[in-house]
């Protein structure tokens, strides 16, 4: 989960939040408050993060359990992973690559 932080040009005042639909309204003076774009990961980063994507057959849970014996398997086969880096690890042992996300871009048009 990511934490935001809201701050106040008007006063300083700073407040964290997870949501980050509406307004933020300055306690101390009432004015409308900025989202500072930096936000954090709650406990440093470490997530619950169950994969749909690197699931496997529920009958090979027991194969991947005496090669993985920290990562859970849920009974329908989806793994989960207790932080970032094991997942990194996870993918790169397995031999998975990843590869960077193309980003399409709108192209202008010519009247």
């Amino acid at each position: 989960m990511i934490i935001h932080t809201f701050i106040c040009d008007n006063c300083g005042h700073s407040v964290e939040d997870t949501n980050t639909r509406g307004v933020h309204v300055c306690e101390k003076c009432g004015t409308d408050m900025r989202w500072d774009m930096n936000g954090h990961w709650a406990s440093g980063g470490d997530y619950s993060h169950i994969s749909d994507s690197l699931a496997i057959h529920p009958d090979q849970i027991p194969e991947h359990n005496a090669r993985f014996p920290s990562i859970k398997v849920h009974p329908d086969g989806r793994p989960e992973f207790n932080s970032v880096r094991q997942q990194s690890q996870y993918l790169e042992t397995i031999g998975f690559v990843k590869h960077p996300q193309k980003i399409k871009h709108k192209g202008k048009r010519i009247a």
